[in-house]
């Protein structure tokens, strides 16, 4: 103990050790701790004297931070380590563990939460999308004035939206009719309405991320693109449209084109009405844009509007054909373990599980991101590209599921060990196997080393080999 006045190890050290300790077990804490201090002061008396730099005191810092490793040892054997690593609890630990980085990486599985979360719209399956489109290096869209000449003469919707969106951007200019065409109303304060300026309404994920739901943010002002805009309203959380990216909505202002450059072309939404086919609306578009531009040389696009959240059971048949995929994989690997017990069975059920569950979950969320980020051809491709990438892997999963069940205790559940090969793969009487044991005692596998060979056999063994496993840890 030093004396007063005394100068001491860096107070760092210590109190890394007085940390260390708690892990260390209560029964050898004191010797523990009293070791690694005479050990710190070793090291500190040859510093005063001189005889150790300022880069040896560097060090002493780090062989402070070993006493955790040093403590943790002490706790815990290696051979209980390696024990509870070829246990059960260990793969359901690390898919519980896996789950939550995912949950926290994605916001809580924000992308497979919108799945099952209903829109605030009306109809979601009535809205149609209208553009012209050219080569893949051409714009695609509508003229702005073609916006308001279908909403006004057109008899098979009940409305037409325009809006314009920079790929990858935070804002969207709509029509002011925009919202009410959706049938979206207001979280808090109002949408867009007729002789509307520069107002803005926030996405609800902005309103709470930016103003934490503050109702008084409702009125006041943000600069959007360098520009002031009045805060008149905030939309649901669960409500997008167009792309998953926008967080402001401003009003769109049509005007004459410009006189010179490629054309200007926006978004066009509409809502079909009862007993209205998209065939029926592009003709009908097509003669109403003719009679006032005789020169338009073909009728637009109606197609359905895609950027609505995606059904579920579209992924779920997915997942539903990469684990048909895998079954086929391990039902050709061999025959399949049965017989050992409901704990045995349900642990493969729960593992089988987890194995596909964590690709689907990354699948969709990955999707979630690339969707609100990509636009039209290029969101087709980056949503099939992870669809395919996860057959093989949810296939691997269940596969890699079956073959580490194969070689589990029925009992306890641990990782087989010491294998042992017996037999000949040139002899039909004695075909090659390998014998596995369970370290617990619990009884030993016979495997065959072909697919096509008898099933694997358990056998218990008696109490007594337990004692002799016991005294081998």
């Amino acid at each position: 103990m030093a004396k007063q006045g005394e100068p001491r190890p860096p107070l760092a050290c210590r109190m890394l050790i007085r940390a260390a300790s708690w892990i260390a077990p209560a029964r050898a804490r004191g010797r523990w701790r009293a070791r690694w201090d005479a050990n710190l002061w070793n090291w500190w008396i040859l510093f005063e004297r001189g005889e150790l730099t300022g880069r040896d005191r560097a060090e002493l810092v780090r062989h402070s931070w070993g006493s955790f490793v040093d403590a943790f040892w002490l706790r815990v054997s290696r051979e209980q380590l390696r024990h509870w690593v070829r246990g059960g609890g260990f793969v359901l630990t690390a898919a519980g563990a896996a789950l939550l980085a995912l949950a926290a990486i994605s916001g809580g599985f924000r992308g497979t939460r919108a799945l099952f979360e209903r829109l605030p719209l009306e109809d979601p399956g009535s809205l149609v999308s209208i553009k012209y489109t050219g080569l893949i290096d051409e714009p695609y869209g509508v003229p702005p004035s073609f916006v308001p000449l279908w909403s006004a003469q057109s008899k098979l919707l009940s409305g037409v939206a325009g809006f314009v969106h920079p790929s990858y951007g935070p804002h969207a200019a709509v029509t002011l009719n925009f919202f009410a065409l959706l049938g979206v109303r207001a979280a808090a304060g109002r949408l867009f309405a007729p002789g509307d300026g520069d107002v803005a309404v926030i996405g609800g994920l902005e309103w709470r991320r930016r103003f934490g739901r503050d109702p008084r943010a409702i009125g006041g002002t943000m600069d959007v693109e360098g520009r002031p805009y009045k805060v008149i309203g905030a939309l649901p959380d669960a409500f997008w449209a167009i792309s998953r990216s926008i967080v402001v909505f401003t009003p769109l202002k049509i005007g004459p084109p410009p006189a010179a450059g490629p054309p200007f072309l926006i978004g066009a939404l509409g809502r079909l009405k009862p007993g209205a086919t998209p065939d029926a609306v592009r003709l009908e578009l097509y003669e109403i844009a003719r009679a006032a531009f005789p020169l338009l040389p073909r009728p637009p696009q109606v197609i359905s509007f895609d950027s609505v959240p995606s059904s579920p059971w579209g992924y779920a048949l997915w997942v539903l054909f990469g684990v048909v995929i895998g079954g086929v994989v391990v039902s050709r690997g061999g025959p399949l373990p049965t017989g050992r017990g409901w704990r045995y069975r349900s642990f493969l059920a729960l593992k089988s599980i987890l194995a596909v569950a964590i690709p689907a979950l990354l699948w969709v969320e990955a999707a979630a991101v690339l969707g609100a980020r990509t636009e039209g051809s290029v969101r087709l491709l980056t949503g099939a590209v992870p669809a395919l990438a996860f057959l093989p892997v949810c296939a691997c999963a269940i596969w890699w599921s079956f073959a580490d069940q194969r070689r589990r205790c029925s009992v306890c559940l641990q990782r087989l060990g010491m294998p042992v090969r017996m037999g000949s793969w040139a002899s039909v009487l004695d075909p090659a196997t390998t014998e596995l044991v369970c370290d617990s005692g619990h009884g030993s596998l016979c495997a065959p080393e072909s697919t096509e060979g008898a099933p694997d056999r358990w056998t218990n063994l008696d109490p007594s080999w337990r004692e002799l496993f016991s005294g081998k840890k």
